[in-house]
């Protein structure tokens, strides 16, 4: 059998969901497959799992990490591939059933390095449409170097539900950051991927399942606090390194996706971190705050990385006011109605 699309499953300690994530992938109607799955030698039934499947399925795979690292799962998987194209489907969520074969079409017909769908957010209770990019622009065309600031600035950050060409992957040596557990990893292959890949496609439908309600998952580990500071570096690096004059293009960008990926983890984490996270933030974005570009951010955001900077403890009394809520919620309320009045021109 010619192998077109290898599926990495990495997992730990996964019995809860993996039977639904294995599931999505053994009944692809796309049949031209492998399924590589990569546990990091769990102990609640996981692996005992996937070694009775593998004896039913000889498409499956099983590689032991000698690691609980996500990243260094992943890149076991980058370099065990033997498809065309590879994709990843994490342990607690599942794809679509034909999600490899439309995504596998669609290479076919535009042979883009990256072929990459919507994803539907779900719980236990309800469902939730995600666009990857928030600009209806960037869908269905070939997207190449000149779209690539516009891509990452207004993308929803997910390696899920897309489809890598292997070649692409090893030509740039890519590889996930090899931090330990699920440390949000995906924001270092996001980046990295995109901004290395000759061309992209983007398919307006969603065709991958997003488990939000796993309390497992890393983004409701409260006292996860500095892990999207190491994506950040691991990303500056990994591109500096691979490619200078890229990393200077794309500094602007790089810039506003940290900043707004610092705010959300300040929203996340457990607030007896957050004074010490302000003052992180601060600490990052002191070198470079003469270097913001206005075309990504706002005079308010400015304004505020700037009190940050200047005064770490008093904005987190500010930032702990009621009042600053509600002015928040104003402001994001107000770039909906301009947004809402902007697509319907």
């Amino acid at each position: 059998m010619s192998i077109k699309i290898s599926i990495l499953i990495p997992s730990y300690n996964s019995i809860k969901y993996i039977k639904e994530a294995l599931k999505s992938a053994v009944n692809q109607t796309f049949k031209d497959i492998e399924i590589i799955c990569i546990d990091a030698n769990s102990n609640d039934g996981t692996l005992e799992f996937l070694k009775e499947e593998q004896r039913k399925d000889e498409r499956i795979r099983i590689i032991l990490s000698d690691k609980k690292s996500l990243g260094y799962q992943l890149n076991l998987g980058f370099k065990e591939a033997k498809g065309e194209y590879l994709t990843i489907i994490e342990s607690d969520d599942y794809a679509r059933l034909d999600m490899c074969e439309k995504l596998y079409e669609l290479a076919l017909k535009y042979n883009c390095d990256i072929i990459k769908s919507d994803i539907m957010h779900f719980t236990r209770r309800e469902k939730q449409y995600k666009v990857i990019s928030y600009e209806a622009n960037l869908y269905n065309k070939i997207l190449k170097e000149q779209d690539k600031i516009e891509l990452i600035q207004h993308s929803l950050i997910a390696y899920q539900g897309a489809i890598y060409k292997l070649d692409f992957i090893r030509k740039f040596k890519i590889k996930a950051n090899e931090s330990d557990g699920a440390s949000f990893q995906d924001t270092g292959v996001f980046f990295i991927t995109l901004s290395l890949a000759d061309s992209i496609y983007l398919h307006n439908e969603a065709l991958y399942f997003y488990r939000k309600d796993n309390e497992n998952s890393s983004i409701h580990s409260k006292e996860k606090i500095y892990c999207v500071c190491d994506e950040y570096d691991f990303i500056y690096n990994f591109l500096n390194k691979c490619d200078k004059e890229l990393m200077k293009k794309l500094f602007a960008v790089f810039l506003y996706k940290k900043f707004k990926a610092y705010w959300w983890n300040l929203k996340r984490i457990d607030n007896k971190f957050k004074l010490d996270f302000i003052k992180r933030f601060a600490l990052e974005f002191e070198p470079v705050i003469d270097k913001l570009d206005k075309n990504f951010f706002t005079n308010g955001e400015i304004r505020e990385l700037k009190e940050i900077i200047k005064d770490p403890e008093n904005f987190y009394k500010r930032y702990k006011s009621p009042f600053f809520k509600l002015r928040k919620k104003g402001a994001r309320l107000k770039r909906k109605i301009k947004s809402l009045f902007k697509n319907d021109k």
